[in-house]
C-alpha cells in the first residue's frame, strides 16, 4: 500500500512517532475538547492572516489553492495561500508562500514558508516544523530558505524565524519518516505527555495497558525509555524486579532521594504504598489547601481557591478575575486571608502556586514575604516524589486522589480541561462554565486534603513504628526490606532454562569427581573405597560392651521370659571423655537378644535398647563448645568430629545437637534471667539482626558482672520489657532509648553515650559557643567523679560528696534558654534525665555507664557477621540459650566445655565445686522421641546407619508396641 506523506502526517510525528504512523494510514481518532478548541482558534488564526495578506496586497499579487512549480514561482506572485508541494511520495500544503529578496540559483527572489498555528508561544516544535517545510519547498524552487515565518496566537502576532539552526534535526525525522513509511513497520508505542490532548488517547492507552508496556509511567523519560528496552526491560512487571534496595537512604546533606522508577513499578505490582526513608510533614492547628486555576501559555492565572481547616472546623474560599489586570487583585485578596493566622502551613500541589506568590511578591515589592510567607508552603507533590511511592502510574493529584477515594463532580476533570472551560466562557460568559471551574478548583483543594492527611498518617511518629496498614492501603517500609548483598553467593544457583540447569548440575566438583573422573581414575577408586571403610562403624574397635536385658514383659508384666541371642542386633553409641592428657573418643557397643514372652506369646526387644542415642551428651558438648566459643561452622565442625575422632557424622546431625543442647538448657537460661532479675543490678541493651524468611530482628541482652541473657525479639518495641522487669528492684543501667523511659525501677543512663553525641555535635557545629561552653562544662563535672572512681571504687560514701556539684552544674546551665538549637537540646535533655544521669553516686557497686552490656553484645556481634541473614528465628534462640550459657560461664570463670560435660545444669553449683558428672551410663531418647528417631535412622545413608536388617527389626519391633 503506498503511503502519502502530508502535513498532518509531519506535525502527528513531531508529536509523536506512533501518532504520525496512524495518521499515515488513514486512522482516526476522537479528538478531545483541547484539540477542538486548537483547531478552532487555528482557524481564526488562518481567517485574521488571510484577511491580513490580502489587504497588504493587491488582488493580483495573491494566488489561492495551486500546485506548486518551478513555473509557478516563476511568476515571482507576490504570496501564494493553500500552496500544494507534491513530489517522491509526499504531498504538502503550505498554509502560505511569501516572496522574499533572496537570490536563488534561478532569479533573484526566493519564497519562504508561512505556518498559522495556534498557540501563543512559539516552541521547538513549530521550528522544526518550518525547518521540515523549508527542505521540502528547495525541493521545487532548488533553494533552501534563510527565513521562515511563523503566524500565531489570537491576536496573530507575525515572528520570522531563522532557518538552518535546526537543519540536522530536521533532516534526521525527515529521513525517519521516509524510511519509517517506506518499510511499513510501526514504530514501538510510546507513550508520552501528548497522549493527555491526543484523539488517540483511549486507543493507545488500552494497548500500553494490555502490554504493561513501561511508558505507562509518566515519571520515565523517553531517553530512559529507551535505555531500559535496550536492557531487555519492556514492561512494568520486568521493570519492578530490578529494585534493590540499598543499605541507607540518609544523605549527609539532608537532600531527598531521587525518584525511582523500578520501586514505583515494584508499589503498582505488590499494590501497596511504599515509603522510602524519612519525610518531615508538618501539620499545624490552622492548615490552608491552596490551589490556583490558569492558563500557563498566556502567563493568566484566573482562579484561587482555598480551604481552610482550623480546631475542626472548614472554610471554603474562591477568588476569580476576569482579565489579565484584575489578577493583581487575586493576590491581595489571598493575603487578606491568611493575615487573620499566626500559625499555619499552606498545601499546595506542585511548585505552580508558589511561582505565582514569587511572581506577585517581586513585582510588587513585598520583599518582606519571602521571610514570612515562603517558608510555610509546603509542598506535597515534592515529598511524594522523593519518599511516597502509590500503586499508581503516576504521581498527580487525579490518580492519587482517586487511589485514596475522592470523586470529582465532572468526570473528565482535569488541568488540560480547566483552559478549555476557561476559553469557553471568554467567549460565551455562561454561567455554568464558571460554575465548573469554580467546583473544580475547590474539589482540588478536597482532594489535597485527603492526599496530605493521608501522608501524615503514614509519615508521622519513628520509622520503625509507622503503621502498615491505613485507610484500607498496605504500607510498606522500604527500609525494613532485606538488603540483597553484591557479593557473589555460595549457593544452588537457580536457573530460567531447564537445560542450563541440567549442565550446571552435572558441573559441581562433588559430581564430576565421584561420577566422572573416577571412571578413568585409578588413584580416585582407591580413595573412595578407603573413606568408604574409614566411616563403617564395625570397623571401629569398641571401648565398652553393655548387653540390655528386660526383666518383665512391657505387655503383661510377666517374668518367664525366654532370651534367644541374636548377633545381629548390635547397636553402637559414640561420646567423648576429658582426662588430663586430652580428649579421646568412646565407642560403646550395645547388644541385646530377642525377648519371648511365654505368658501372652508375645515377641519383643527391650525398649531401652530401642531408644538408645546414637551421640551421648559429650560429644554434643564438644560440637557445641566449638560451635559458640569459637564460632566454627556446623559443617566444619562435622569433619573435624569425623577426622579428629574417627566418629561419622553429619551436618544435620550437627545441627541436630545444638537444638538437644538448646533444649537441656532451657531451665539453665530460665535461672540465670530469674537471679539477674531478683538482684540489685542489671544492664540491658540490644541489636539488630536480619534473620532468613523475616528480616530485621532484634536481640536484647540483659546482663551483670557475672551472668548473660541473650533474648530474640522481632522488633524493638518495648513493651516486654514491663511484663519482664514487672519486679525488678534494682538499678537498671541503658542506653537512652525512650522504651526504658516508662519503667518504674531506678535507672542509671549511659554517660558514655551522652559524651559520644556531645563529641559528635561539636564536630559537626565548631562554632557553637554555647554548646562547647554546656559540654566542658559537663565534662569537667565528670572528670572530677571518675577520678574519685579511679581513687575509691563505686562507693556511694565516696561518690555522695559529688552531689552538691550535681547541683551547682545544673544551677549554671538551667537558669535561661541557649540560643543555639543544639545547645537548647542538650540543656533539655540534660533536665529531663536528671534524676537518671547520676544514679550511680547513691547507690554501691552501680557504674555510670553501659559498657558490660555493649561487651556482651559484642559476643553476639562476632558471630552475627558470619551468619547475619543466614540463621532462622528457631536457630537464633536455640543459638542464645547456648551463648547465654557460654557467657555466664565465662563471667564467673569456669570452662564452658567442662560444665557441659558434667550434666549438670546448675552454674553457680558447679562453680561450688560439684563437678562429677551426673549423666547416666545408657543416654536413650524419650519416648515421644522414637518415631521421629527412627524415621531419620532409616533415611540416612548406609555407610553411616546400621545395616539394613537392624532397621528392618526394630522398625517391626516399635510397630508391635
Amino acid at each position: 500500500m503506498s503511503i502519502t506523506i502530508t502535513k498532518d502526517v509531519l506535525e502527528g510525528y513531531l508529536k509523536c512517532k506512533f501518532k504520525g504512523h496512524l495518521k499515515s494510514i488513514g486512522e482516526e481518532g476522537n479528538p478531545t475538547d483541547f484539540e477542538l478548541l486548537a483547531h478552532d482558534t487555528k482557524e481564526r488564526v488562518r481567517t485574521l492572516a488571510i484577511d491580513r495578506f490580502l489587504a497588504e496586497h493587491s488582488e493580483g499579487d495573491v494566488l489561492r489553492g495551486l500546485s506548486v512549480t518551478p513555473e509557478l514561482l516563476r511568476h515571482g506572485t507576490s504570496v501564494i495561500l493553500d500552496a500544494t508541494v507534491a513530489f517522491d511520495g509526499m504531498c504538502i500544503c503550505f498554509d502560505a508562500l511569501v516572496k522574499i529578496k533572496e537570490r536563488s540559483s534561478a532569479r533573484s527572489f526566493c519564497y519562504a514558508p508561512v505556518l498559522f498555528h495556534e498557540s501563543s508561544k512559539s516552541g521547538r516544535e513549530q521550528r522544526v516544523l518550518l525547518e521540515l517545510l523549508g527542505m521540502i519547498l528547495a525541493s521545487v524552487q532548488r533553494q533552501e530558505p534563510s527565513w521562515g515565518i511563523l503566524i500565531h496566537g489570537a491576536d496573530c502576532q507575525t515572528r520570522r524565524i531563522k532557518l538552518g539552526r535546526n537543519a540536522d534535526i530536521a533532516r534526521r525525522k525527515l529521513k525517519e519518516i521516509s524510511e519509517r513509511l517506506t518499510v511499513g513497520t510501526p514504530p514501538k508505542l510510546t507513550l508520552n505527555t501528548h497522549c493527555q490532548i491526543c484523539e488517540f488517547k483511549q486507543r493507545c492507552q488500552a494497548e500500553a495497558s494490555e502490554k504493561d508496556d513501561i511508558s505507562l509511567l509518566r515519571s520515565i523519560s523517553e531517553n530512559e525509555i529507551a535505555k531500559y528496552r535496550s536492557r531487555g526491560i519492556f514492561s512494568v512487571t520486568q521493570l519492578s524486579c530490578t529494585f534493590r534496595p540499598k543499605k541507607k537512604y540518609t544523605n549527609p546533606n539532608h537532600e531527598s532521594p531521587p525518584h525511582q522508577h523500578a520501586l514505583q513499578a515494584l508499589a503498582i505490582r505488590e499494590k501497596k504504598i511504599h515509603v522510602l526513608g524519612t519525610a518531615e510533614f508538618p501539620m499545624p492547628s490552622v492548615r490552608l489547601y491552596f490551589d490556583i486555576e490558569g492558563d500557563p501559555e498566556r502567563r493568566f492565572d484566573y482562579l484561587l481557591g482555598i480551604v481552610i481547616e482550623s480546631n475542626g472546623n472548614l472554610e471554603r474560599r474562591s477568588f476569580w478575575s476576569d482579565d489579565p489586570t484584575s489578577e493583581r487583585r487575586l493576590f491581595e485578596q489571598f493575603l487578606e486571608v491568611i493575615g487573620r493566622f499566626d500559625d499555619y502551613r499552606i498545601y499546595c500541589y506542585g511548585s505552580y502556586e508558589a511561582t505565582f506568590l514569587r511572581r506577585w511578591i517581586k513585582e510588587l515589592n513585598r520583599h518582606d514575604l519571602n521571610d514570612s510567607l515562603i517558608p510555610r508552603i509546603v509542598n506535597v507533590l515534592s515529598t511524594i516524589h522523593s519518599h511516597i511511592y502509590f500503586p499508581t502510574y503516576s504521581n498527580g493529584l487525579k490518580d492519587i486522589g482517586a487511589l485514596l477515594g475522592f470523586a470529582w463532580t465532572e468526570a473528565n476533570a482535569s488541568g488540560i480541561q480547566s483552559i478549555v472551560w476557561r476559553r469557553r466562557w471568554e467567549e460565551s460568559r455562561s454561567v455554568s462554565f464558571k460554575d465548573m471551574l469554580i467546583n473544580y478548583n475547590l474539589e482540588d483543594c478536597m482532594a489535597l486534603k485527603k492526599v496530605t492527611e493521608f501522608l501524615f498518617s503514614i509519615c508521622s511518629g519513628p520509622t520503625g513504628q509507622r503503621c502498615t496498614q491505613s485507610a484500607g492501603h498496605e504500607i510498606a517500609q522500604v527500609e525494613a526490606t532485606s538488603v540483597q548483598s553484591s557479593r557473589r553467593e555460595w549457593c544452588q544457583a537457580s536457573f530460567a532454562i531447564p537445560s542450563f540447569e541440567f549442565v550446571n548440575d552435572r558441573a559441581y566438583f562433588d559430581y564430576q569427581r565421584d561420577r566422572v573422573f573416577i571412571r578413568s581414575s585409578k588413584r580416585l577408586k582407591i580413595i573412595q573405597k578407603r573413606d568408604r571403610l574409614v566411616y563403617r562403624k564395625k570397623n571401629l574397635p569398641a571401648n565398652k560392651r553393655i548387653e540390655i536385658t528386660s526383666l518383665n514383659c512391657p505387655d503383661c508384666d510377666g517374668t518367664k521370659l525366654t532370651r534367644k541371642p541374636d548377633g545381629r542386633l548390635v547397636r553402637l553409641a559414640y561420646n567423648l571423655r576429658m582426662t588430663p592428657s586430652g580428649i579421646r573418643r568412646v565407642l560403646i557397643r550395645f547388644t541385646t537378644t530377642r525377648h519371648y514372652c511365654r505368658r501372652c506369646k508375645r515377641r519383643f526387644l527391650p525398649g531401652e535398647y530401642l531408644r538408645i542415642k546414637e551421640h551421648f551428651h559429650a560429644l554434643k558438648s564438644w560440637a557445641m563448645f566449638e560451635y559458640v566459643a569459637h564460632r566454627t561452622s556446623l559443617a566444619n565442625i562435622a569433619e573435624n568430629v569425623r577426622e579428629l575422632f574417627g566418629v561419622p557424622v553429619t551436618t544435620t546431625e550437627i545441627c541436630k545437637f545444638k537444638s538437644d543442647l538448646s533444649r537441656y538448657y532451657e531451665g539453665t537460661v530460665a535461672g540465670i534471667l530469674k537471679s539477674l532479675l531478683t538482684g540489685p543490678l542489671l544492664h540491658s541493651d540490644e541489636t539488630e539482626v536480619h534473620v532468613k524468611g523475616i528480616g530485621k530482628g532484634y536481640v536484647w541482652v540483659f546482663t551483670n558482672l557475672e551472668s548473660v541473657v541473650y533474648l530474640y525479639r522481632p522488633n524493638r518495641e518495648g513493651e516486654f520489657l514491663h511484663t519482664l522487669l514487672r519486679d525488678f528492684m534494682g538499678v537498671l543501667v541503658s542506653d537512652f532509648y525512650t522504651a526504658y523511659d516508662s519503667l518504674e525501677c531506678s535507672q542509671q543512663k549511659c554517660l558514655i553515650h551522652l559524651i559520644r553525641d556531645f563529641n559528635q555535635d561539636i564536630v559537626k557545629n565548631p562554632w557553637d559557643e554555647e554548646l562547647k561552653h554546656i559540654s566542658s562544662v559537663f565534662g569537667t563535672l565528670l572528670k572530677t567523679v571518675v577520678a574519685t572512681i579511679d581513687r575509691y571504687g563505686l562507693k556511694k560514701r565516696h561518690l555522695g560528696k559529688h552531689r552538691r556539684d550535681v547541683d551547682q552544674f545544673y544551677q549554671s546551665v538551667t537558669p535561661a534558654p541557649f540560643r543555639s538549637d543544639v545547645a537548647e537540646g542538650y540543656r533539655t535533655r540534660l533536665v529531663r534525665y536528671r534524676a537518671k544521669l547520676f544514679t550511680f553516686l547513691s547507690h554501691d557497686g552501680v557504674p555510670w555507664n553501659n559498657n558490660n552490656a555493649e561487651h556482651a553484645v559484642k559476643a553476639f556481634a562476632y558471630y552475627r557477621e558470619l551468619a547475619d541473614n543466614m540463621m532462622t528465628s528457631t536457630g537464633l534462640n536455640e543459638y542464645l540459650n547456648l551463648l547465654s550459657v557460654y557467657q555466664t560461664c565465662k563471667y564467673k570463670g569456669v570452662s564452658f566445655l567442662r560444665f557441659m560435660i558434667s550434666g549438670q545444669t546448675d552454674i553457680d553449683k558447679f562453680c561450688s565445686g560439684h563437678r562429677m558428672s551426673v549423666l547416666p551410663p545408657i543416654e536413650v531418647y524419650a519416648e515421644d522421641e522414637l518415631a521421629t528417631v527412627m524415621l531419620r535412622r532409616g533415611r540416612k545413608r548406609r555407610s553411616v546407619t546400621r545395616s539394613r536388617s537392624e532397621v528392618a527389626e526394630n522398625a517391626a519391633s516399635t510397630a508391635n508396641r
